[in-house]
């Protein structure tokens, strides 16, 4: 057997291409393989692989775009519910509804001229005394920074720092216990 080069005798079998060489022509690879010319890859693989990254970054652009399923398009997603306003809020009178214009007797007085009638004391019901919100408490876990406790609960870094009195956001340990401010 011959080497693929030269006439010699070959004395090795490339490992890669299987191709037969002498020693003048190779050491572990044939002389081909070991070519670096040789090792760039063909336009195939780089087109292949061009047109590849171009597939996935559409795709990723087109999963960043479009919202999920059964999302509801009014409202903003949760990360952002504490901080962007939504548009629900209280209903507004419509055109067809007719307010009923109220008068005071003292509204009455000033564009009258008139002295406005003492107000006669009534008896002012007595205020009910509403029940104190329990604080919610929060225990630190592996892994856990403020910014993401604060982002959980929709507060502000600086609230949940002030109400557990940390000077420094770094040193919460697992197990601490948090107040969360409302």
């Amino acid at each position: 057997m011959l080497c693929f080069r030269c006439d010699q005798e070959a004395v090795q079998e490339c490992p890669r291409c299987g191709a037969l060489y002498c020693d003048d022509h190779g050491d572990a690879l044939c002389a081909r393989c070991a070519d670096p010319v040789l090792a760039v890859p063909s336009y195939r693989v780089f087109r292949g692989s061009l047109m590849a990254l171009l597939i996935g970054s559409l795709v990723a652009v087109w999963l960043l775009v479009l919202p999920p399923a059964g999302a509801d398009q009014d409202r903003p997603p949760g990360a952002l519910a504490g901080i962007v306003p939504t548009g629900t809020g209280t209903p507004r009178a419509t055109a067809t509804s007719s307010p009923t214009p109220t008068t005071t007797p003292a509204a009455v007085a000033s564009v009258t001229g008139a002295p406005a009638p003492s107000p006669t004391s009534t008896p002012s019901p007595t205020a009910t005394p509403t029940p104190t919100p329990t604080p919610t408490t929060y225990t630190v876990r592996a892994g856990d920074t403020l910014t993401d406790i604060a982002n959980q609960y929709g507060v502000t870094v600086d609230a949940l720092q002030r109400t557990n009195n940390i000077s420094d956001p770094t040193q919460i340990q697992v197990g601490d216990r948090l107040t969360i401010p409302r």
